[in-house]
């Protein structure tokens, strides 16, 4: 009788064999008679089935269930110890047991008893004597529904994963923190940002990146639609920027442009909304363009105002074309970009904040927290009124200028150096050979020159034609305040002086021989100028804030840019009692190893492109270069008592450096400005190797 095949004994109501995910599904049988175990599994033998175990009572089934979960339970309800009730609890109670398909069979047909046993978890009811058709279409619908369940499942943690990795690729387009790093310098501000996908995964994006002329773009995008879809249009946009880096400059040209490309490469219907500026960091014009994105804000202390950013959506029609429109970002205020889920998400009473209300949330988060953080305040309290899993992405982005000049401590070349040029009579042809990019140079003869109120040079140029009285008149015109805090008076002469020559006597002055041509000279009054910007702003960032810390700086340190090293000098300099020197020192030295060191930017170099105006942009475009990418500087700090120790090592070629530590005339010689400004700071200063490891000590108590 159990040789007879399931094609003889079909499962009532099929016409063909039972798939093979069903037909090799595991079923146990529990029951306390044997002779009810061995016709269940003959009728299940007879309908295709061939993974079948069996169990004399509810503890050994729940022992072999523990070991090897079966795919379906036929269960007697009355079974002596552990009754088939206690079963289902059991399972039901159990993670890996409680959508277990468990088919009960009983004697009893009462409503009462089948109340009680769907109550305790059973799946579905057979009735005894067992109809064997009955029992095997049922078996078969139960395990079916497993497997299809089991195979939704399936399907739903393979979609989880694949929409977690798009989710992770469409955040890894999002602005590295390097690029981040670099606008902010660019334009001496901070950039709050916020983006969070939806759970369904939507189209929003939004960049930046340093241009050309100490300008920066920035855009906010939103692609229509949900899901991998609306993604891989992102994708696909985002790819498509990269082929109009010359138009970036232009907001109207460079939408075209992505307009063009990308019509008819959307699915019918969908679209992207866009905004997209560049901003003048020098001029402060902000050049921009829209694309029916939701209107961007700029906020500051004198109130607020809204751009405007209509436009038709990019890739709808091919004939669409942008509108270049200009407004201004002043130090002191913000740009605020955003999607539109934050003005049209329901609130807990109903309405939608809306564009008015966001204005007015922004400005209070202004005054709430401070400009630096409005964002997050204004999000923080956004998220109170809402669920987590918003229906749409969340992108909110500030750009938010620092008050006063656009120079900081970053070493920012937003604005020329402004340089007094006195001179004995008016010298026109020095006058017109001095002017470049980064010079400013304002002129006035020593007999007629009255002290200004506001003695804000940045450099002092003494044409001195190798008059020693003259250039003693000119110093005393030189405002003291200047001088103590190190501000840079150059001495131009015809002719080198001979070493005991009076004209030598001057303290705190570099001499400069314009004899052959004022191009070193131009470019000497640069670097003193940039580096007495730099270190002015140092000084008032430790002065503001500073309180000597008993803090442990043992340790090992990287850093890769400017602005990590102008960070980690400051940090240090707190464990000093007089920070400023020490501030200094360890700037000069940090930022000789990014420059020469990691980006390989040689002296000459360097003080042409103070000379114009263009070290920062040579930095950022250097560190986007796969030979400098990876590249950084270390400095091993040690304390020894009072004593800090500090090693610093760039994986530069060095230099001969020699010949600027043997004596202290070293600033005066090529390139030993930056040594003897080093020196001056630290108790000890030693270069070993080829040149590109330097260590330096310093007392906590002395600076």
């Amino acid at each position: 009788m159990l040789g007879n095949s399931p094609e003889s004994n079909p499962v009532p109501g099929r016409n063909k064999a039972l798939p093979e995910g069903v037909s090799s599904a595991h079923i146990l049988v529990v029951d306390d008679m044997p002779l009810m175990r061995k016709m269940i599994g003959m009728c299940l033998e007879r309908g295709g089935f061939h993974n079948i175990s069996f169990a004399e009572d509810g503890d050994e089934a729940l022992d072999q269930i523990a070991e090897s979960q079966p795919d379906l339970v036929i269960l007697d309800l009355n079974m002596p110890r552990v009754s088939g009730y206690d079963v289902c609890k059991q399972l039901r109670a159990d993670d890996r047991t409680a959508n277990l398909p468990i088919l009960v069979q009983s004697a009893s047909e009462t409503a009462e008893e089948r109340v009680e046993v769907f109550a305790v978890g059973a799946t579905d009811f057979v009735s005894k004597p067992i109809n064997h058709p009955e029992l095997l279409a049922r078996v078969c619908m139960h395990l079916e529904n497993r497997f299809l369940i089991r195979s939704l499942s399936d399907f739903q943690d393979m979609m989880q994963s694949e929409l977690k990795m798009a989710r992770e690729m469409q955040h890894s387009l999002l602005p590295e923190t390097q690029v981040i790093e670099e606008v902010e310098t660019v334009s001496d501000a901070k950039i709050e940002a916020f983006y969070k996908a939806s759970f369904e995964l939507g189209g929003d994006l939004w960049g930046t990146w340093p241009l050309p002329g100490n300008k920066l773009g920035i855009y906010v995008l939103d692609v229509t639609g949900h899901g991998v879809g609306a993604a891989l249009n992102t994708f696909s946009l985002h790819a498509t920027m990269a082929r109009f880096e010359d138009k970036k400059l232009d907001p109207a040209a460079f939408m075209d442009a992505l307009n063009s490309s990308l019509v008819g490469s959307f699915q019918l219907g969908r679209f992207a909304t866009m905004f997209y500026a560049v901003l003048d960091c020098q001029s402060h014009e902000l050049l921009y363009a829209g694309a029916g994105a939701p209107r961007p804000i700029i906020f500051g202390a004198n109130g607020s105002r809204t751009l405007d950013s209509s436009g038709l959506p990019i890739a709808i029609v091919k004939s669409a074309t942008y509108e270049n429109k200009t407004d201004r970002l002043e130090p002191g205020e913000s740009l605020f970009c955003y999607s539109d889920v934050l003005v049209e998400a329901e609130q807990p009473d109903g309405s939608m904040l809306g564009e008015e209300g966001l204005v007015q949330w922004i400005e209070e988060a202004s005054t709430a927290s401070g400009r630096g953080s409005s964002v997050k305040h204004l999000l923080d309290r956004f998220y109170e009124g809402q669920d987590e899993n918003l229906p749409d992405d969340l992108t909110a982005v500030a750009i938010h200028r620092n008050e006063g000049s656009a120079n900081s401590a970053n070493g920012n070349e937003h604005e020329p150096s402004k340089v007094l040029l006195l001179s004995e009579t008016e010298n026109t042809d020095l006058m017109k050979s001095l002017v470049s990019p980064g010079l400013d140079i304002i002129q006035s003869r020593i007999g007629e020159y009255t002290a200004a109120e506001n003695f804000d040079f940045s450099a002092v140029i003494i044409d001195g034609a190798d008059d020693f009285e003259a250039v003693k008149v000119g110093l005393a015109l030189v405002d003291d305040h200047y001088v103590e805090r190190g501000g840079p008076v150059v001495v131009a002469l015809k002719h080198a002086p001979e070493p005991n020559d009076p004209i030598l006597s001057f303290d705190r002055v570099r001499y400069c021989d314009v004899g052959q041509g004022v191009d070193g000279l131009r470019r000497l009054v640069a670097e003193e100028a940039d580096d007495f910007i730099r270190i002015c702003a140092l000084r008032a960032a430790l002065e503001a804030d500073h309180a000597a810390e008993t803090v442990d700086l043992d340790g090992t340190y990287r850093f890769a840019s400017r602005r990590e090293a102008q960070k980690l000098a400051m940090t240090f300099s707190q464990a000093s009692t007089d920070p400023v020197p020490l501030a200094i020192g360890l700037s000069e030295l940090f930022l000789n190893a990014i420059e020469h060191g990691c980006l390989e930017i040689g002296h000459n170099e360097k003080g042409e492109l103070i000379e114009n105006g263009r070290l920062n942009e040579e930095i950022i475009q250097r560190r986007r270069l796969e030979k400098y990418r990876s590249r950084f500087a270390t400095v091993i700090v040690t304390e020894e008592g009072d004593t800090i120790k500090f090693r610093v090592e760039d994986p530069g070629n060095g230099f001969d450096y020699s010949a600027y530590l043997e004596d202290d005339e070293g600033h005066s010689k090529k390139h030993g400005r930056g040594i003897a400004m080093a020196k001056g700071c630290f108790q000890s200063l030693t270069y070993l190797e080829k040149g590109n490891i330097v260590e330096a000590e310093v007392s906590r108590s002395s600076g």
